[in-house]
């Protein structure tokens, strides 16, 4: 699977270094190292149009995905803007995925089993079937049909820890088909590195009492980016890592 990473997702004019914070060592949050690393886009020569199409592609898909948290919100009985702050400096990116076809599809896997760990994803994919999410009440892996000129909305470990299980990440892969190549391009809705993600108060209570210990946002993405590039001996940090056994 090929993929290109077109991160900066503001208007041209409004568009800054993508920052976050570095983690080290095995998939732990430390909270006393303090490194800051940039990541840049390597835009390729070729073609030359591919800068400023993405540019603006992502500058709409970042409009798309700031209504609908705004839906989400409402529905969770919050005003319409609860979030937008957490996205002031965010650090969302667009991906390429190219899923060649395979003899054996059943062999091999286009993306493994996982959890979106941001959160919202706007996807957008060719007619190639692929993509199976896992129903919870049974484990089954159901087939997404694709369906012309619309997207797939995954609800994501962050909004899942902001609402203490009110909304919950759904387990999803990708499969290949036998005879065709498969082109998708998710959109990333990711926070500001310096987020800390834990479940709001306002959907708190006795009744209800967070789930989730306080998360580092930035730890959490490059921690978790570092399965990207090597095979762990460990399982990679997941969001369950800071749930809170009562």
């Amino acid at each position: 699977m090929g993929e290109i990473d077109p991160a900066f997702v503001q208007a041209p004019e409004h568009r800054p270094k993508l920052s976050v914070i570095e983690a080290e060592g095995i998939p732990v949050i430390d909270p006393d190292d303090k490194e800051i690393t940039e990541w840049y886009n390597q835009w390729p020569e070729f073609p030359p149009e591919m800068r400023e199409t993405f540019q603006e592609y992502a500058y709409h898909m970042e409009k798309l995905a700031l209504k609908l948290m705004e839906l989400i919100a409402m529905s969770l009985g919050l005003p319409p803007k609860q979030f937008h702050g957490f996205f002031k400096d965010q650090t969302s990116w667009i991906r390429l995925n190219y899923y060649p076809p395979c003899p054996n599809p059943d062999l091999v896997l286009g993306c493994g089993r996982h959890k979106d760990s941001g959160a919202l994803t706007v996807l957008a994919q060719d007619e190639v079937p692929g993509l199976e999410v896992r129903r919870k009440s049974d484990g089954e892996w159901v087939l997404v049909k694709p369906l012309p000129d619309a997207y797939i909305i995954n609800v994501g470990d962050v909004i899942q820890v902001w609402c203490n299980d009110a909304y919950e990440s759904v387990e999803h892969r990708v499969m290949l088909s036998a005879d065709k190549a498969r082109l998708s391009y998710p959109f990333f809705l990711f926070p500001a590195h310096y987020t800390n993600v834990q479940p709001l108060e306002e959907l708190t209570d006795e009744q209800n009492p967070p789930k989730y210990r306080p998360c580092n946002w930035g730890k959490f993405l490059a921690t978790g980016k570092r399965s990207n590039f090597m095979k762990l001996d460990v399982e990679n940090i997941q969001i369950h890592h800071f749930r809170i056994n009562n």
